[in-house]
């Protein structure tokens, strides 16, 4: 009874020893699991070509995966001679539950920093890259909405949504800015910097200070969604720059502002620029841009 015992401890003892390493599909594992795809690795030794491996799964004694290779160098390592893709399927957890360092595929390429999904971005060749630059040299503008009509001459304590620009230049197919109204559509997913800036006819700033209504002119950029709606509803973010009058002026001078921001666009979404100013006591569609010098232009560049 007791050589029974003695037999049966040494048979656990071999067989924990033997395996070890455990293989599948290989008699001459590499690592603590090993999978050979195609049963055509070596019985013995410990050389394998890039073909053999390109079929393996492997896990290491350090507890990394690779997957067509024998050497991982990190946690998973798919890299090979050929077939090193990684697919990635969709997620419908949050950011917050799938945890910081996730990623996912949802229609491009997504990572969570824990509080929220954000886009890796790919670079597009340089040459597909879209650049606009355009000068507005007249005073037409839309009053109060993009839809409104367009009228000529800008208005005190109104939105003056700046149409009728001259497009200097577009790369690209050259259609993604719409100069006659000055509306600019993301032709792909991708970060956007926008830049306009603007300045009014010598004017004098006559206005009685009140604090619910500074002096100022505002450059605003204004983005709408993929639709052909330019509602309140429509709108996906509003940047603002202000430029500040400390007090009445006892001539005419001219009042001026600019705007620039960066914008994460996806395809279809619009991008349009207006201002508005509270500078006098006059609330008439006659103020004029300074139209001499060069004053008010745009540009718009994918990065």
């Amino acid at each position: 009874m007791m050589k029974k015992r003695y037999l049966i401890i040494i048979l656990a003892l071999s067989f924990n020893l033997a395996f070890s390493q455990v293989g599948v599909n290989t008699p001459n594992p590499a690592g603590i699991l090993h999978t050979d795809g195609q049963k055509d690795n070596p019985v013995s030794g410990s050389s394998f070509t890039p073909a053999q491996q390109a079929n393996d799964v492997l896990i290491t004694n350090t507890g990394r995966i690779g997957a067509g290779t024998h050497s991982p160098a990190v946690k998973v390592d798919a890299r090979n001679s050929g077939d090193g893709a990684i697919g990635f399927g969709t997620s419908s957890l949050t950011a917050a539950a799938a945890d910081e360092g996730a990623v996912r595929y949802n229609t491009g390429m997504e990572y969570s920093n824990g509080n929220q999904w954000l886009p890796l971005l790919t670079a597009q060749p340089t040459a597909n890259k879209v650049i606009v630059i355009a000068a507005k040299t007249n005073n037409t503008v839309k009053l109060v909405s993009p839809a409104a009509a367009t009228t000529t001459g800008l208005q005190n304590r109104a939105s003056n949504y700046l149409v009728g620009w001259t497009k200097a230049f577009e790369s690209n197919s050259g259609s993604s800015f719409n100069a006659s109204t000055g509306i600019f559509t993301a032709p792909r997913n991708g970060v956007y910097v926008a830049s306009f800036t603007t300045d009014l006819a010598p004017l004098a700033i006559n206005y009685t200070a009140d604090p619910l209504n500074p002096i100022q002119i505002e450059a605003i950029w204004q983005l709408y969604d993929n639709t052909a709606g330019v509602l309140p509803a429509n709108i996906v973010n509003t940047v603002k720059c202000v430029n500040t009058m400390s007090s009445n002026s006892n001539g005419n001078i001219d009042a001026g502002s600019n705007c620039t921001a960066s914008f994460y666009m996806t395809t279809g979404q619009r991008l349009m620029p207006y201002i508005w100013f509270n500078l006098n006591g006059l609330n008439t569609a006659g103020f004029s841009l300074n139209n001499t010098g060069g004053y008010n232009n745009l540009t718009i560049a994918e990065q």
